[in-house]
């Protein structure tokens, strides 16, 4: 994986992380709204528990949306890649 970092150039424009993606190594702080992520995260707990893995996905891709970084950032980013096991497993059952 390659990891460009501007060093003070101001041209460069942050923008948010795509959902799904790995938590970026950045040393850059940018403010987290932990509450909403919290809601996400938890949203995304309650759905996995059901067995709702879309809804799963769409609500841990959104708290990794609001902070990669962050402790439940990295938490979504490996349920999220608990979940795209579980769906290929799926996907590989249903085709036999």
């Amino acid at each position: 994986m390659m990891l460009l970092v501007p060093s003070g150039c101001a041209l460069f424009k942050k923008t948010p992380p795509a959902p799904a993606t790995a938590p970026s190594r950045s040393p850059a702080r940018q403010h987290v709204d932990a509450k909403a992520q919290k809601q996400y995260y938890d949203l995304g707990v309650q759905q996995y528990s059901r067995e709702n893995y879309g809804e799963a996905k769409e609500a841990f891709e959104q708290a990794l949306a609001l902070g990669p970084n962050t402790a439940l950032g990295v938490k979504a980013h490996e349920n999220l890649k608990k979940i795209e096991r579980i769906l290929k497993t799926l996907k590989e059952i249903e085709t036999k």
